[in-house]
């Protein structure tokens, strides 16, 4: 593969299941997340339960959040092109009208119901009541009217939703939205980037004045207070919030949440360990070898979000003029790399090599899906046949500006070159590689995501409807047309019969197998590293309908609200 190695693969989570979707998306499948946590690095357990549970939270202070990038796209919900920091970071300004339950399902939140008719193509959605915007301006059915036909309208979010059809106001709090095909877990979609919910009167504003796109206004428990483009975005309490902590106040526990940006996994270890921040997040496999470490020795507190793995790879582009729209070509970059050796030299055998987008333990997983394995002669012969009709394989491989990607990907380009293939290394900013994948300006890619509870929620990802042409924005990265694919994705859309939908997601596995869209690194998960008066990480939320909320579907988030600290 190649594909990322756990270093900072650009968590894409892009646009916007990269929440919800992704990591916590979804409901009513047997995904229940990723097997015995990886690997053979060894290292400290993963912490059982929440250290927190029977504490009494404290309010006041403050805490500093180091996240690895900043998109430097606009904070209106429609339009964020949106990795795993931008979301961590917009999670404290707006509330998602529906939140992944413990039961991991969907649950109403900002929403008082959501209700199907019979054939699942009409869709009640009731606003709760009692919720008022930052700047004062109802929760309704009117927001809701203007939040769908944003999201509808959008070149980047609207593809996820463009079997919406219709949206009409039944009352003053409900809407009734019509979708073209009978679609069972619509709801779940909406506790990611088409849930977040912005002040409908802010929106106005921006339309008139695109300057204040900088200052996000929501429903959410903390209020925009400063915002510096790839160095901090600071926020503070919302003294209105609407939802009640179990204390019988409000939340949030914290006075003010800042977000720092330090884009290098290395740094960020740095900074956790001197004290100069509170909390951060990595995926690293050294890194996570090293905070282990330190929370044996009692000096950070590690919780290691395994029930959520994602996969890293090399995305591949198969609409961009290359040797690698030829399937052959990819099976031969596939089996040309050695990929227990880049684990172990470069992962530090943290997580587990991966055979596909599904991990063990998850909808769809499969020991022998037919992936293609590690075989560098055979890769070098069918090289040369290729080479003998076409002449030589070269292909640029793209990947970010840290050194220890490039380490990674040179690694990789070397094992290709010893079979045949000349690799061009092309090192891009970090801001700026999600918007060169939704263009397809690119002919492979470092790349990490999928991993969603429920596998439908792929399909914006995954289904053709997604594949636009070069140069527009498109979900499907890879641009893959495949009609195996589509077919079992509908199928995860309409069906309701678990064996159905699991006959599906296996057919999905091995298609990518067999036709080798992406070539597949490690499973991997999210790792939280915090100082030991940190609390509130692993503590869910209840609720309105009284479930708790999962706390590891959001994929290497925290829950901002729920965040509290000891006294000073």
């Amino acid at each position: 593969m190649s594909a990322r190695n756990p270093h900072r693969w650009l968590r894409v989570l892009a646009a916007l299941l990269a929440l919800g979707l992704v990591a916590g998306a979804c409901g009513g499948s047997d995904d229940t997340g990723g097997g015995d946590g990886g690997g053979d690095g060894g290292g400290a357990a993963p912490t059982e339960g929440d250290p927190d549970e029977g504490t009494e939270p404290v309010r006041g202070g403050s805490l500093v959040y180091a996240r690895e990038a900043e998109t430097s796209s606009p904070w209106t919900p429609a339009q964020m092109i949106c990795d795993t920091s931008c979301h961590q970071a917009i999670r404290g300004i707006y509330d998602t009208l529906t939140l992944v339950g413990e039961d991991q399902v969907a649950h109403p939140f900002l929403l008082e119901s959501f209700e199907a008719n019979a054939t699942f193509d009409e869709w009640t959605f009731t606003a709760r009541e009692g919720i008022t915007f930052h700047d004062g301006t109802p929760f309704d059915a009117d927001a809701l009217l203007d939040h769908f036909e944003r999201m509808r309208n959008s070149t980047l979010v609207g593809n996820a939703i463009q079997a919406v059809n219709n949206v009409e106001k039944i009352d003053d709090m409900s809407v009734l939205i019509s979708v073209d095909t009978p679609w069972v877990n619509f709801p779940v979609y909406f506790a990611a980037q088409p849930g977040y919910v912005a002040s409908p009167t802010w929106l106005a504003a921006v339309d008139a004045d695109p300057t204040l796109a900088t200052e996000p206004v929501g429903t959410g428990p903390f209020v925009f207070a400063e915002y510096n483009p790839g160095d901090n975005f600071r926020m503070t309490r919302n003294e209105d919030y609407w939802l009640e902590a179990p204390d019988g106040q409000p939340y949030p526990y914290l006075d003010e949440l800042e977000f720092l940006v330090q884009e290098e996994d290395a740094t960020r270890t740095r900074a956790i360990q001197s004290g100069e921040i509170d909390i951060t997040h990595t995926d690293r496999g050294p890194d996570v070898e090293e905070l282990r470490g330190l929370a044996e020795s009692g000096s950070l507190q590690v919780f290691e979000m395994t029930d959520r793995q994602s996969v890293t790879y090399t995305l591949i582009n198969v609409a961009a003029d290359s040797p690698l729209q030829d399937v052959e070509v990819r099976r031969a970059v596939a089996m040309a790399i050695d990929q227990e050796f880049r684990n172990a030299s470069r992962s530090a055998g943290v997580y587990e090599v991966a055979n596909g987008p599904f991990a063990p333990g998850t909808m769809g997983y499969l020991e022998d899906n037919g992936w293609p394995e590690y075989d560098p002669d055979a890769a070098a012969a069918m090289v040369e046949e290729y080479e003998a009709d076409n002449g030589p394989i070269v292909f640029s491989y793209r990947t970010t500006a840290d050194p220890d990607n490039a380490l990674t990907v040179e690694l990789i380009a070397q094992n290709l070159r010893d079979v045949g293939i000349e690799v061009e290394i092309d090192q891009t900013e970090q801001g700026a590689f999600i918007q060169e994948a939704v263009l397809g300006n690119f002919e492979a890619f470092t790349w990490r995501n999928h991993g969603a509870i429920d596998p439908e929620t792929e399909r914006v990802w995954w289904h053709s409807e997604n594949a636009d042409p070069l140069g527009s924005i498109a979900l499907n990265f890879g641009r893959f047309q495949d009609d195996v694919i589509d077919e079992n994705l509908q199928i995860l859309r309409e069906s309701q019969d678990e064996a159905e939908r699991t006959t599906a997601t296996e057919a999905i596995n091995r298609r990518f197998a067999e036709q080798v869209y992406d070539i597949w690194g490690d499973w991997i998960y999210w790792v939280m590293a915090y100082q030991n008066d940190v609390h509130g990480v692993q503590t869910p939320i209840t609720l309105p309908d009284g479930t708790p909320s999962y706390v590891q579907a959001n994929g290497g988030h925290v829950n901002p609200m729920a965040l509290w600290v000891d006294p000073s």
